[in-house]
């Protein structure tokens, strides 16, 4: 039973890890086509750290222009449809706010639709709109499987440094813009310095999600379903020791359980806030630490074997520590799946769900079958 969870813990982490491969050549190579009526180039350029996009500029102070192109990977035809976006924030280093370029490949006459969208809030859905400075010359156009923007910009307070951001997501049914993950997509922004093309990236919030991921992987996906499962199934093999092991295990669990709560809730506030939007995860989290709780709590009150409200209570410390297994399994795996968007993540959850379930009929068949054979030798 430890293998198959050390192995369920080992998948979960590995299916997991990001991968940051640059596969572009450097931006200083790249050569615009010619059909793009830009035979100077530009004169500055960055290889941005995610998506292997590139911005190329040309900044001129005397007059507070920017001249920009930006260019994005993996608009080819053939790839999932997908809009993208490259954006300044004159007033915040975040998504609210950001005055944005937004590009994508219409399904309709295979054009490429370019348009300027304001963001208000980190529910948007990239409406058209009239951004805070002026754009002139905002045009795009999809080269081998690049979709390059073109724009002229009017520095907002001809700042030296700009914020900016850049961005890739899909659509609905309708064609509408829908959120982007939360994986890479949190960190694609930084604070550009237009004179020196010196790019500063944010602080390195995410490792604490890392932290977060392997305290309750331990607590809710490791220690809490072997603290079941020793009450469950070591009382025969151990009479004198299942209950001391259970109760290491679960109080193993829920003071790792508290500490990546505390750490979850650290992250959701400040300036994680605006990098964790997924407050059903955040919720069952706190479910399951007032289940666990109760559990804890509930040892205090146990009655003794023969008082008459000692059933009930052996009903009541079964159904909520079954139920906080489930939840927790569920929640590492949606936790994962708000963060990743992978399918897949949901393999571990129905195998050990699925073990646990099988090996619980398996010792009550084994339990009737041994009764069956102790009544009929009595007989």
């Amino acid at each position: 039973m430890e293998n198959m969870f050390s192995s369920v813990l080992i998948l979960l982490i590995t299916i997991t890890l990001p991968s940051y491969a640059q596969t572009t050549p450097p931006c200083i190579h790249y050569k615009f086509a010619q059909t793009l009526n830009k035979p100077n180039g530009y004169k500055q350029c960055i290889d941005l750290p995610y998506y292997n996009s590139t911005l190329h500029y040309n900044y001129n102070s005397s007059i507070e222009t920017l001249e920009i192109a930006y260019r994005h990977p993996g608009m080819k035809p053939g790839t999932l449809s997908k809009w993208v976006a490259w954006a300044i924030n004159p007033t915040a280093k975040g998504m609210v706010g950001a005055q944005c370029l937004v590009a994508y490949h219409s399904h309709k006459d295979n054009s490429v639709v370019v348009y300027t969208s304001p963001i208000t809030s980190y529910e948007t859905t990239l409406a058209k709109g009239v951004l805070s400075f002026n754009v002139t010359g905002l045009e795009a156009a999809i080269v081998d499987d690049e979709v390059i923007v073109f724009a002229t910009i009017k520095v907002p307070n001809n700042r030296r440094v700009i914020h900016q951001l850049w961005q890739q997501g899909h659509f609905d049914n309708a064609w509408n813009p829908i959120a982007h993950p939360f994986e890479n997509n949190i960190l694609s922004m930084g604070s550009l310095n237009l004179v020196s093309g010196v790019l500063t990236l944010p602080p390195q919030v995410p490792p604490w999600k890392y932290v977060h991921m392997v305290i309750n992987i331990c607590s809710w996906g490791v220690l809490m379903p072997l603290g079941v499962m020793i009450a469950r199934h070591l009382k025969d093999l151990l009479p004198s020791a299942w209950f001391y092991l259970h109760v290491v295990f679960q109080l193993s669990a829920y003071i790792l359980g508290v500490a990546g709560l505390a750490i979850g809730l650290k992250m959701t506030s400040g300036y994680s806030k605006h990098h964790v939007h997924n407050y059903s995860h955040r919720w069952i989290g706190i479910s399951l630490f007032c289940l666990a709780t109760f559990q804890v709590s509930a040892t205090l009150l146990k009655p003794k074997k023969q008082h008459k409200h000692r059933l009930y209570w052996n009903r009541y410390h079964h159904f909520v520590g079954r139920l906080t297994v489930f939840l927790g399994l569920f929640n590492i795996c949606w936790g994962f799946l708000a963060l990743y968007e992978r399918v897949e993540i949901w393999i571990p959850f129905l195998t050990v769900f699925l073990a646990w379930g099988c090996s619980n009929q398996l010792k009550t068949l084994f339990y009737a079958v041994r009764e069956s054979s102790t009544s009929s030798s009595n007989i």
